[in-house]
């Protein structure tokens, strides 16, 4: 899978929920709505999904559940 095309499925996806992207040199900026300071960078190399400290987000061409994974993990916790 085009490591490009698949960062851009996945910004649309996240888009579509509410979520802040931005797709710039080969990474996505996701950030969390309602908490500003939960962003991180994904990348891709056409199989999977990357975050910044190097664990797998999820399978490139699982858009969906990358998404998912995503945004449980940027999410805000009540205290």
């Amino acid at each position: 899978m085009d490591a490009t095309n698949a960062l851009g499925w996945l910004a649309a996806e996240l888009d579509a929920r509410g979520w802040r992207t931005a797709l710039r040199a080969g990474a996505l900026t996701v950030t969390n709505p309602d908490a500003p300071r939960l962003t991180d960078a994904i990348t891709c190399d056409g199989r999977a999904f990357w975050w910044t400290w190097g664990q797998e987000a999820g399978p490139a061409d699982d858009i969906v559940g990358a998404a998912d994974r995503i945004v449980h993990v940027l999410r805000t916790v009540a205290p």
